[in-house]
């Protein structure tokens, strides 16, 4: 069985007001399987925020906030096994 993978799509870098840069990205994820998902990001720092975007058949929840490492995905009972995730970090 393949594993999970994680493609980034690096966009753009942006900053607040106060001057401190925000970079984004967005993540085409495949691979999930139903239930508690570990996906490695790849980013080079702890996401600020997060957007899900699953496939087609939706029925994706966040396990678990994000760290330095991995986002935390669960995928309900016949939900999408691929989608994004639009990470600002």
């Amino acid at each position: 069985m393949p594993g999970i993978t994680v493609t980034p799509t690096y966009s753009y870098l942006t900053q607040t007001m106060q001057g401190v840069p925000i970079r984004q990205a967005k993540l085409t994820i495949a691979g999930l399987a139903a239930g508690a998902n570990v996906v490695p990001h790849g980013l080079p720092s702890v996401p600020i925020s997060v957007l899900y975007d699953p496939g087609a058949t939706g029925l994706w929840g966040e396990t678990q906030t994000a760290d330095k490492s991995n986002l935390y995905i669960t995928v309900g009972t016949g939900g999408a096994t691929s989608g994004a995730a639009y990470v600002q970090y």
